[in-house]
C-alpha cells in the first residue's frame, strides 16, 4: 500500500509545521448542512481524545476550513509526546464520491490492486535505498464501516531496520468519500486509532427523494464497527 499522497508532504513536514489546537474537520459547504430540500452528506470528524491528539498546522488550513471546495477537506492529527508508544499520525481527507452506491465488484478490484501497487513501490524503494527501505503489503479487503461500504488495507514499512505500520481506510459515505490514513509503530495500535477516529465521526446523510416513497430523513450514525 502506497503512502497517502495528499498527506505525504504534510506528514513529512510535521516536525517543521508545529501544531494548532485539538481540531475538528467538517466538509459541509452549505450552511445548516443537508436537508430534505437540499439532499447530501455532511461529515464532521472530531478529535476522539484532545488529551492525546493535537492537530498539525497545514498550509492555508484556515482557508480550507472556511471555504471547502466540493466537500474536499484535509486534517492531520499527531499523538502527543508519550501519549502513544511511538510517533503516530492520523490523517483524514474528505472528497466527493464518484457514486452514492459503489459496486461491490468494483471495490474488490480496487482492493486487489492495492497490494500490487505496494509491491511496485517496494521494488523502487529497495533499489533507491540499497535495500534499507522496504514496504510489505499485509491485507486488503472490502468491508462495511459505519454501515457504509469501505476498502481497508494495511502494510508494513521498514526503514533502516525500524518498522512502522500504515493503515488506510476508504469509506464511501453517501455523496462523500472519507479516507483515513494511520501511521503507527504497531498494526494493533494503528487499528485502534483508526477505530477511534471513525467512531468520532458525525454523519448526516440525506439521500434524494425516491418518487413514490416517503421523504428521507437525516440519518446520524453513532457507532462504528471496529476494523479487524
Amino acid at each position: 500500500m502506497a503512502d497517502f499522497p495528499p498527506f505525504a508532504a504534510a506528514i513529512a513536514a510535521l516536525a517543521l509545521s508545529g501544531c494548532a489546537g485539538t481540531g475538528a474537520l467538517n466538509n459541509a459547504s452549505l450552511a445548516g448542512g443537508p436537508s430534505a430540500q437540499r439532499p447530501g452528506t455532511s461529515i464532521t470528524v472530531h478529535n476522539p481524545d484532545p488529551e492525546k491528539w493535537v492537530v498539525a498546522r497545514l498550509p492555508n488550513n484556515s482557508q480550507q476550513q472556511s471555504r471547502p471546495n466540493n466537500g474536499q477537506m484535509a486534517q492531520v492529527w499527531v499523538c502527543r509526546q508519550l501519549a502513544c508508544s511511538g510517533n503516530t499520525v492520523v490523517a483524514v481527507q474528505t472528497q466527493a464520491s464518484p457514486t452514492r452506491h459503489p459496486d461491490r465488484k468494483a471495490l474488490e478490484k480496487m482492493a486487489k490492486f492495492m497490494p500490487a501497487q505496494a509491491r511496485a513501490q517496494d521494488a523502487m524503494m529497495e533499489v533507491a535505498s540499497d535495500g534499507e527501505e522496504r514496504v510489505t503489503p499485509l491485507t486488503s479487503k472490502v468491508t462495511e464501516i459505519r454501515g457504509y461500504p469501505a476498502i481497508l488495507s494495511d502494510a508494513k514499512r521498514t526503514s533502516k531496520g525500524k518498522a512502522r505500520f500504515n493503515l488506510r481506510g476508504d469509506l464511501f459515505v453517501g455523496t462523500m468519500m472519507v479516507r483515513v490514513f494511520v501511521i503507527a509503530p504497531e498494526l494493533s495500535e494503528a487499528r485502534k486509532h483508526f477505530n477511534s477516529f471513525v467512531t468520532a465521526m458525525d454523519i448526516v446523510d440525506v439521500p434524494p427523494d425516491d418518487p413514490g416513497a416517503p421523504a428521507a430523513a437525516p440519518v446520524a450514525l453513532e457507532s462504528a464497527a471496529p476494523a479487524q
